[in-house]
């Protein structure tokens, strides 16, 4: 007896094309670049942030006050590298080599810090609706109202984080 071999017909074909499509389309949608870019985004302002926090911090407990500007004026909306730590002999937070401020992913702008009374705040913004955005609503998600805020006007989102209220 001869054996027949027998072809894929072409439903089976269809078939099978229809299921690689649905499964790409699937993970397409759970990893796409955007996605991607987002949580790395929110990993590198985590990191960045923890940073931060520990050079104020560390400022503030051997000067007993938060940085100030370059010539001793409270931080108004002052970038991080235009710092300075009052202890006895006071170090700017660049380092004189910009060694200690960390620069912020792409699409947002430089640290900024604002002393106002008791309240101490870095900032950043980033364009509404971009990677960047979507990032920082992910990212607020990870404090209260007491330690940061999020904010949106008609072009920008701006991302406080309180180190003192």
């Amino acid at each position: 007896m001869i054996m027949q071999r027998r072809a894929f017909t072409l439903i089976e074909v269809l078939l099978t094309i229809f299921l690689v499509g649905i499964i790409s389309a699937l993970g397409f949608f759970y990893i796409s670049t955007t996605h991607l870019k987002q949580a790395e985004y929110k990993t590198a302002l985590q990191s960045q942030l923890n940073l931060i926090e520990s050079m104020v911090f560390q400022c503030k407990s051997l000067s007993e006050q938060m940085p100030n500007q370059v010539g001793g004026a409270d931080a108004s909306d002052t970038n991080l590298s235009a710092l300075e730590c009052n202890t006895s002999t006071p170090y700017n937070f660049d380092g004189g080599r910009n060694g200690f401020v960390p620069i912020p992913p792409a699409g947002f702008s430089a640290y900024t810090a604002t002393e106002s009374g008791t309240i101490f705040y870095i900032m950043t913004t980033a364009d509404n609706n971009s990677s960047q955005d979507e990032a920082l609503k992910s990212l607020i998600l990870n404090y209260t109202s007491v330690q940061a805020t999020l904010d949106h006007n008609t072009t920008s989102a701006s991302f406080k984080f309180y180190l003192s209220r």
